[in-house]
């Protein structure tokens, strides 16, 4: 189809199927080596005060996105590992604030590191332009506009409807 002086190409059924299937192969493959290297949620909230300074849990929270309970035995793990400090909060005494301390930064940074290294392992066989033009149509992938949510589920039984 010609739009203004564009081609729209219409993707097949077939090759959706096969993009989708190669980035969920790539997604479970990541998720897969993450859980051996390292907790996940453990390095989110690293991330998380590494990016935006000290929070309080329920900064921490919204930000992860997840429960405040999670987070509270997520910042002790942390704090017992040495990788955060808790304080008080001056403006709320019943909340504490948690920021990242250097022994957390280092080992953050070693994290990144080594994800690196495995990225580069798995691309050494690739050339600059491969790399480029993968990386390019990985940034279009993830910055789409996803599509609309489905329609809100049912809040009363399908029987009760006029």
């Amino acid at each position: 189809m010609l739009c203004g002086s564009i081609y729209l190409v219409t993707v097949s059924d077939d090759d959706v199927r096969a993009l989708a299937g190669a980035v969920m192969t790539l997604v479970n493959q990541i998720r897969r080596g993450q859980a051996k290297a390292f907790n996940p949620e453990l390095v989110a909230v690293l991330e998380v005060l590494a990016r935006r300074g000290d929070l309080t849990p329920s900064e921490l929270a919204d930000a992860l996105p997840a429960p405040a309970s999670s987070v509270s035995r997520r910042v002790k793990a942390l704090s017992e590992g040495g990788w955060v400090t808790v304080t008080p909060d001056a403006r709320d005494r019943r909340s504490y604030r948690v920021v990242l301390s250097p022994a957390g930064r280092a080992e953050l940074d070693r994290l990144i590191r080594q994800g690196l290294d495995v990225f580069a392992e798995l691309i050494k066989d690739w050339n600059e332009r491969d790399v480029r033009e993968y990386t390019a149509l990985t940034r279009r992938l993830t910055s789409a506009e996803p599509p609309p949510d489905p329609p809100a589920a049912r809040t009363h039984p399908w029987w009760k409807e006029s």
